[in-house]
């Protein structure tokens, strides 16, 4: 079990993948950065305790609930995938810039909307493209590739954005937050190349219509 190195090598060569996965690492560094500081913000900055925190997590987690079950469908629609995650990430930008200027709890809620909205969906739509983007043999691996890049940065966050935090308070990890997306966002402008096939990517005709034996094969009982 577990990632194989053989495997990882594999993967990476794909351009998708390591565009992919690339852009996940930067948008998990600026996103965890926040998370891990923000409780902290919270009581010293914000003045809220553990009630406040607790239902605006609440709140922050409903919201991402709605978002995943009836906007991402429903944008995807009018947007390519490369357009949603681009789209979320100035969102997410426009948010942690909204932090660097938050000094109440009303100010915080405006900016947990503005996070758990776009981050819903991008993560949803990322994991979409990550599936898409490997051959059948390698999504496990991509994906599991995907979450670990987001693991990793998982470890150096916290000790950064403590360091910002207590050193410049939340104005600074607003602006280090933005900056960092800033730099996803511009990365995965000038990758889109590495991306039109998953944009372009759609079900042929044959692929949409079963043959009569796999239409056999699905009103088996047995296989259901």
């Amino acid at each position: 079990g577990g990632l194989k190195l053989g495997e990882i090598v594999t993967v990476l060569k794909v351009p998708a993948c390591r565009t992919l996965t690339i852009f996940m690492m930067l948008t998990g560094l600026g996103g965890q950065m926040y998370q891990s500081t923000f409780s902290m913000a919270a009581k010293n900055t914000f003045n809220m305790g553990p009630k406040e925190l607790g239902y605006l997590q609440t709140f922050s987690a409903v919201t991402a609930l709605v978002a995943n079950t009836f906007l991402v469908g429903l944008i995807e629609r009018f947007l390519s995938q490369t357009a949603v995650i681009s789209s979320a990430v100035a969102l997410l930008i426009a948010a942690m810039l909204l932090y660097t200027q938050a000094t109440s709890a009303v100010h915080v809620m405006m900016v947990v909307v503005l996070l758990a909205l776009p981050s819903s969906a991008m993560y949803t739509t990322l994991t979409s493209m990550l599936t898409r983007s490997a051959s059948a043999d390698n999504t496990a691996t991509v994906i599991g590739l995907g979450h670990a890049a987001r693991s990793a940065v998982g470890i150096i966050a916290p000790t950064v954005g403590g360091y910002v935090l207590q050193s410049y308070g939340t104005a600074g990890v607003g602006t280090t937050c933005a900056i960092v997306l800033s730099c996803a966002l511009a990365f995965i402008q000038t990758s889109k190349s590495s991306l039109k096939n998953l944009n372009d990517k759609k079900p042929t005709a044959a692929a949409s219509t079963p043959s009569k034996s796999q239409r056999g094969r699905e009103l088996r009982p047995r296989d259901l």
